[in-house]
């Protein structure tokens, strides 16, 4: 078994802070599951008065059947411990994103031909994401582009701005408009993105820091740094898969030198 330490997250306690990264929608639940399932991501189980754990996995999502399982741990010994405990809770990171959720018992079943657990599926799950959001900056020879819906008034913004670097959290953007639009404090509502190859995402954006930028040209541009605001899993997921593509391509630019 393992060392059991700080490379294994341990379960944040709830509280307000994290109460906005809870996920309700039982989709949205059962899409962030199935990424851990199809990538093979190792899961934390912790459970009983001394945190015991045991390593797994998710072997299947049925949300239409309520139920979610998971392998066995590779401990067997732990393995009848954990179907014994009550309040389990479940850790993994994937894309230097936490996940986490509970269950309130364990029951044994068969999945693939193999002996799994079965839990009803949560109903929330922790996607911690912070400040651990990896930011890339976007190709100068194919920028994408913000477009923004028309505001309510008085709220004024452009109909478009260029994206500079994006993460799943969020975009900063350079607003090129005359006079610029973007200010600090605005929510900014029917945002879309074309993401190349991969299909459009939408969302709010918020505006969370907003200053001028003299360029060398001598023009005044508006630079602002916004956070997504009630972005859909597989829209989120969408903006992953571009940032990781862009990290594969930056690593064999690198590489080929």
């Amino acid at each position: 078994m393992p060392d059991h330490d700080e490379r294994l997250p341990k379960p944040d306690h709830a509280s307000a802070e994290l109460s906005k990264y809870l996920i309700h929608s039982p989709l949205e639940i059962a899409a962030v599951l199935r990424t851990l399932c199809k990538a093979g991501r190792t899961v934390t189980a912790y459970f009983g008065a001394d945190n015991d754990f045991i390593l797994t996995s998710i072997a299947a999502v049925m949300p239409e059947q309520n139920a979610l399982f998971a392998d066995y741990g590779a401990d067997a010994a732990a393995s009848r411990r954990a179907l014994q405990a009550r309040n389990i809770a479940f850790v993994a990171v994937h894309d230097r994103i936490k996940i986490q959720f509970a269950a309130q018992s364990l029951h044994p079943a068969r999945c693939g031909g193999r002996d799994v657990f079965r839990m009803a599926l949560p109903a929330t799950l922790l996607r911690l994401q912070r400040r651990e959001y990896f930011r890339i900056a976007t190709p100068l020879t194919r920028p994408l582009v913000c477009n923004i819906a028309p505001q309510t008034p008085p709220a004024r913004a452009p109909a478009a701005v260029t994206i500079v670097d994006i993460s799943c959290g969020g975009i900063a953007v350079i607003d090129s408009g005359e006079p610029a639009g973007i200010e600090a404090g605005m929510r900014l509502r029917g945002c879309r993105i074309a993401l190349p190859e991969l299909g459009e995402v939408a969302a709010d954006i918020l505006v969370k820091s907003a200053f001028a930028v003299t360029l060398k040209n001598g023009k005044k541009h508006r630079h602002a740094g916004c956070e997504f605001v009630d972005m859909k899993e597989r829209d989120r997921a969408l903006v992953q898969r571009y940032v990781s593509r862009l990290e594969r391509e930056r690593k064999g630019r690198a590489s080929g030198r």
